[in-house]
C-alpha cells in the first residue's frame, strides 16, 4: 500500500532515515522496535481474534517496518508510524479472512491506536519521573534498593551484608518505595501543571 503515514505534527523539513548511515539506521531502528514493541503488541492483541494471530501480525508489522524504514521520518514519533504500518497488516489480515466478521474498522481501529500511543506516552513520563526520584536517593537507602532489585538479593541476604536485621531491611525497603512513590507522583504532577 503506498498511502502516506498520517501527518498529526506541524510540517518540519523531513528527517529521512535514508540519509543516515547504516550504522546509525540500525540502530535508530533497534531503539524505536524495543520502545514501541508492548504498545505495537497490545494494539494487535485487542485487534485480532487470537493471541497466535497477534504474534503472526507482530512478526509481519516488523519486517514491514524494517522494509520501509529508510523512508521514515526521523523527526517525527515512531510509534504512529509503526501503528500505521500495523493498521495496514490488520486491514490485510481481515481481508484474508473474508468470511469472519470484522471487528474493527475505521474509527474503532484509530481509536485504538490513539490509546496506545497516550499508554507509550504516559509509561515514558513515568519512567522519567522514576529514574529522576531514584537519583535523589542516596547513602544506605541507595544500597539497600541497588542490593535488592539490581543485585536481586533476598532481605536475608542483604541483611547478612549490610549488619541489619531481615525485618529492618524490609521496612527500610517499604519506607523508601513509599519514599519513591511519593516522589513520582509529584514529579508528574509538576510536569502535567507545566504542560497545562
Amino acid at each position: 500500500m503506498t498511502t502516506p503515514a498520517p501527518n498529526s505534527a506541524p510540517e518540519a523539513k523531513p528527517r529521512l532515515v535514508r540519509d543516515l548511515s547504516r550504522e546509525d539506521s540500525r540502530e535508530l531502528l533497534a531503539v524505536n522496535w524495543a520502545k514501541a514493541q508492548p504498545s505495537l503488541t497490545a494494539f494487535l492483541i485487542a485487534s485480532t481474534p487470537q493471541f497466535s494471530d497477534a504474534e503472526d501480525l507482530l512478526q509481519e508489522v516488523a519486517a514491514e517496518v524494517a522494509r520501509r524504514f529508510d523512508d521514515y521520518d526521523a523527526s517525527r514519533p515512531f510509534l504512529p508510524w509503526a501503528l500505521w504500518v500495523a493498521k495496514i497488516k490488520i486491514a490485510n489480515f481481515y481481508r484474508a479472512r473474508e468470511r469472519s466478521p470484522v471487528k474493527f474498522i475505521g474509527d474503532s481501529i484509530d481509536a485504538l491506536a490513539e490509546a496506545c500511543d497516550r499508554v507509550q506516552l504516559t509509561l515514558s513520563e513515568e519512567k522519567w519521573a522514576l529514574e529522576k526520584c531514584l537519583n535523589a536517593v542516596t547513602g544506605r537507602s541507595r544500597e539497600l534498593l541497588q542490593l535488592r532489585y539490581f543485585e536481586d538479593m533476598s532481605p536475608q541476604e542483604i541483611s547478612d551484608r549490610v549488619g541489619m536485621t531481615p525485618g529492618a531491611v524490609r521496612i527500610a525497603l517499604s519506607r523508601i518505595r513509599s519514599a519513591l512513590i511519593t516522589c513520582v507522583r509529584s514529579s508528574l504532577t509538576e510536569a502535567q501543571g507545566s504542560h497545562g
